[in-house]
Parts: structure tokens; C-alpha cells; sequence
């Protein structure tokens, strides 16, 4: 296979390639990590929740009015409290690797499907700007107000606001309103975890969108690290909380 050493090698019409075959920074590998390491939290939570809980009420049937400075609640709950971040940290990381892998996705479209000229004309714009170009060009239609629109929209916004520093949770209006005013629900594993299926099931919708409205055959074609996704989010699933409120307390069971 020919190797392009140089830009002006490239051929200017994308259905003259591949090759060159696409150079991906990897971030769909970081994704995938995330969710396997997020399904083995999952089953260490499984495992240690009903023994916190144990020692719980232990803890209240030994101490029924607790003094808030005894210090043997926290050490009770601790590893139950870390294992928690963790996967509430877990399923941030995947849902903003989702971000940040759709678009690549979008720029690999955009590179074997479009002239050139236009696609370096787009290059700098938003995702979901660059998708509305991407879907009138394929398709001769608009794809705003429906899902991959959303989709892509959802995800931007959640990236941009991790990649930021910002709280994801929060509206960015001013550095006051996003970082001194608290959210009205507070994160939780169910809620976590929830949010983190929902983005990532969009980012599978976004995917096979892509692929169906692709003209060039290498980019149409699906992917094996979507079906990874897909299996790893069937496991998750299968862990099925049961809370009310923010679900900080909850019952969990794998169905």
C-alpha cells in the first residue's frame, strides 16, 4: 500500500481513497475500557452493598441515637463511598469519550465523503454543525429535530463542559451560575449510571446513522467496537437499581 508522505499527495476527490485509511487518536479504545472497568465495578458493587448495608444496621442497632463525631459510620461506609465515586467517575468518562470519539466520527465522514474544499471549509465548526452540513450534503435533507441531532447536541454539551473544567450538571451561563450554585438533583450511582446508558445508546443511534448515510463504502461499513459497546451496555443493564428520590439510597439486583 502507498504511503502519503505529504498533504498535496492526497487525492482531492474522497472516493479515490481509501487508501489512506483513517488514523484514529484511539479514543474509541478509551471508551471501551471505560465501560469494561465500569462493568467490574458494578460487580464488586453487587458483591459489597448488601454488606454495608449489614453493617449498618448493626451500627443503628448498637447506637440508636448516634453521635454525629463517632467516627465508626464513616469507616463502615467508606469503601462502599469510594467504590461509588468511582463508578459515578467511571461513567462520566465514558460519556465524554463518547463526546469526544463522535466526533472523530464525524471528521472521518466528512473527510471520505466531501470534496476537499468543503471539508476543510467545515473543519472548524461544532459537531452538530458539522453533522447538519454532513446530512444535507448525503442526504439532501435536514437533520435537525431529529435524533442524531439531539444526540450529537447532547454529547457536545456534556464534553465541552467536562473538557472545560465546568460542572456537567450545571447550566454555563457565568462561572457563578456553574460553579457556586448547586444542582437541584445531586449525582448518584442509579443516576449515573442511567445518564450513562441513555448518551451512550445515542451514540450507537448516532453511529449507525452516519454509516447508513455514508456514499463511500469504507465508511459505511459498521464497526466491531460498536458491538462492544453494545454488549457492555446489555451487562449494565442488567444491574437494575431501585431508589427514590436522588438515589443515594437504593436496592440493587442483576437481573
Amino acid at each position: 500500500m502507498k504511503k502519503f508522505i505529504e498533504v498535496g499527495q492526497l487525492p482531492e476527490n474522497p472516493f479515490e481513497m481509501p487508501p489512506p485509511y483513517w488514523r484514529s487518536p484511539g479514543i474509541i479504545l478509551q471508551l471501551t475500557i471505560s465501560l469494561e472497568e465500569l462493568c467490574n465495578l458494578l460487580r464488586s458493587l453487587l458483591e459489597l452493598h448488601p454488606k454495608i448495608n449489614g453493617l449498618i444496621s448493626e451500627y443503628f442497632e448498637k447506637y440508636p441515637n448516634p453521635d454525629d463525631d463517632n467516627p465508626e459510620f464513616g469507616d463502615i461506609c467508606d469503601p462502599l463511598w469510594r467504590l461509588e465515586a468511582n463508578i459515578t467517575l467511571k461513567s462520566e468518562i465514558a460519556v465524554f469519550m463518547a463526546g469526544v470519539d463522535s466526533e472523530d466520527h464525524l471528521n472521518r465522514i466528512i473527510t471520505y465523503n466531501l470534496h476537499k474544499d468543503i471539508a476543510d471549509s467545515i473543519e472548524k465548526l461544532s459537531p452538530p454543525e458539522k453533522l447538519l452540513i454532513i446530512s444535507a450534503i448525503l442526504t439532501g435533507k435536514s437533520v435537525k429535530g431529529y435524533r442524531p441531532y439531539e444526540v450529537i447536541k447532547n454529547l457536545s454539551r456534556f464534553r465541552n463542559s467536562y473538557a472545560h473544567g465546568h460542572c456537567a450538571d450545571r447550566p454555563i451561563k457565568t462561572l457563578r451560575h456553574n460553579h457556586l450554585i448547586s444542582p437541584e438533583e445531586h449525582s448518584s450511582v442509579p443516576k449515573a449510571i442511567g445518564f450513562m446508558v441513555e448518551q451512550l445508546k445515542g451514540y450507537l443511534d448516532l453511529a449507525n446513522y452516519l454509516q447508513k448515510i455514508s456514499k463511500n463504502d469504507y465508511t459505511a461499513s459498521g464497526s466491531t467496537h460498536d458491538d462492544e459497546i453494545e454488549k457492555y451496555l446489555n451487562n449494565i443493564e442488567r444491574y437494575c437499581f431501585s431508589y427514590k428520590d436522588e438515589g443515594t439510597i437504593y436496592s440493587l439486583k442483576y437481573m
